[in-house]
């Protein structure tokens, strides 16, 4: 950071600041590796990941590890020393954690070179609603179904039983019909008495 000393403090106090106010609405917070464009993804490629994300309600964020750090352990986020090491760059999902995931591993596997056969950027680690994931148990998240698709799913197992329920119901009335139809083909087919 560059100016004035009072400049530079105003400058990491509007960011920590800033870190608080995501990292208190975010349901996960995803820790990757920022290697900047000599070593890692180029604006373009920071510009497009920002844009898929938002899409699902999520930030993509570029921050010193130190404020990062005094954030988490402001918010009792304990743990996530070991993933601000090299510069860092934060996801912040605010929705679905599973989206948040989803869309970065997505993005990432676009982004492999011979260098980063994972992809970029590269996934650290991350805090889900307040526990805190290694990089393998982040990957994970990214293979669990969105939280819509639960929703669907569970909806349809509560609609299974009653749709078994009214095809039970309904089963005399047909049984009855087919009788009635069988009985009345029986009689069009009989000689007049």
């Amino acid at each position: 950071m560059k100016g004035t000393h009072k400049q530079v403090m105003a400058k990491k106090d509007k960011i920590l600041a800033e870190l608080r106010e995501k990292f208190g609405k975010a349901s996960i917070i995803i820790f990757t590796d920022y290697r900047g464009h000599e070593r890692g993804l180029n604006v373009k490629d920071i510009s497009e990941l920002r844009k898929r994300l938002r899409e699902h309600n999520v930030e993509y964020k570029i921050a010193k590890n130190t404020l990062i750090s005094k954030v988490l352990k402001e918010k009792g986020l304990e743990g996530a020393d070991e993933y601000l090491k090299d510069p860092t760059a934060v996801v912040i999902g605010y929705g679905d954690p599973v989206m948040a995931a989803k869309t970065l591993t997505t993005f990432a596997k676009e982004k492999k070179t011979p260098a980063y056969p994972d992809g970029l950027p590269l996934i650290k680690g991350a805090h889900l609603e307040g526990q805190k994931l290694n990089r393998a148990a982040t990957m994970n998240v990214a293979t669990l179904p969105s939280r819509n698709d639960l929703i669907a799913q569970l909806l349809s197992l509560m609609n299974a039983p009653a749709q078994k329920v009214m095809g039970i119901l309904q089963a005399p009335g047909r049984d009855m019909l087919s009788i009635l139809d069988q009985w009345n083909k029986s009689r069009e087919g009989s000689p007049a008495s």
